[in-house]
């Protein structure tokens, strides 16, 4: 995912204005994926993203942090960086990686490989040959090996709101931060984030929620659904669409061709091949009319 040129341009814009000429790269979840004809050209590149004040910089292949002011913070002496979160960054040096704080310090020795970056207080590493979470001393919190697969979500933050995706056979659950199953390895799909306190998931090709204690408020029976949405969810059944509430029940008819999630109150839905506005009580708000 590459920045258009004329973003780069405005970046590159703001620090010579700042009395550097370093310019920006494009960056791929926690790592820095490298514009090449813009190392070629200039030799300095930087990750796209500022987190918790800081970007990463690269040169010669070595990589440090810049701060928003444009200074270089933290030497260009590292193989590879991640970004900060919680405080905490990745670093790479000979083929190991470890964390350093906001100043630099090292924190955490190089001894793992494939680190995440910390998220409600983890990290998730591998350590001879097997995953596990540490927490920010360094200590072994968690093992996780015995599932073969963990993916990552909401880009890169392993653990989010103290519940973690798990993947066996194709199929997904979710851990707890001792390790705990909270919801079965039994779903095609979790579609995490939460929001407003329910996922949702999919199994045997129909769709519902859970809640944070892995207890299906929603069986998975209809045909699609979206996230909630000010305590609603556009749900699907057999080619028509209606809201159901955070309880599951039915609260707009599942009668419209077509419908939008609820924003401001009000949602866009088509009945009859016409589009009108509704409200939460599935009423046509007529103040909207006029766009229809």
């Amino acid at each position: 995912m590459m920045m258009s040129r004329t973003l780069k341009k405005s970046v590159v814009a703001f620090f010579m204005l700042t009395g550097t000429s370093y310019v920006f790269a494009s960056q791929v979840s926690e790592r820095c994926e490298i514009d090449q004809e813009y190392q070629s050209s200039h030799g300095t590149v930087l990750c796209e993203t500022f987190s918790e004040s800081f970007v990463a910089v690269e040169q010669k292949d070595k990589y440090g942090f810049m701060n928003s002011q444009g200074k270089l913070v933290i030497p260009l002496e590292y193989d590879d960086v991640g970004i900060f979160s919680e405080g905490f960054a990745s670093v790479e040096k000979n083929n190991k990686s470890g964390f350093i704080n906001v100043q630099g310090g090292v924190v955490i020795p190089f001894e793992y490989d494939r680190p995440s970056r910390f998220s409600d207080g983890l990290a998730r590493v591998r350590k001879d040959g097997r995953y596990i979470f540490i927490d920010k001393t360094g200590v072994e919190a968690l093992d996780v090996d015995k599932y073969y697969n963990l993916n990552p979500f909401s880009y890169s933050e392993i653990f989010l709101n103290g519940l973690a995706l798990v993947e066996a056979d194709s199929k997904q659950g979710l851990i707890n931060k001792k390790g705990e199953l909270v919801a079965p390895i039994q779903y095609d799909l979790i579609d995490l984030p939460f929001l407003e306190g329910l996922v949702v998931v999919k199994q045997n090709d129909k769709y519902g929620f859970l809640n944070q204690q892995g207890q299906e408020v929603v069986s998975p029976k209809y045909d699609s659904a979206v996230s909630f949405a000010e305590g609603l969810a556009r749900v699907g059944y057999e080619g028509r669409y209606g809201f159901i509430n955070q309880q599951g029940q039915i609260v707009i008819p599942i009668v419209f061709e077509e419908a939008s999630s609820f924003l401001n109150g009000v949602a866009k839905v088509k009945k009859d091949n016409v589009w009108i506005i509704i409200n939460k009580k599935g009423e046509e708000d007529k103040s909207f009319k006029a766009l229809r």
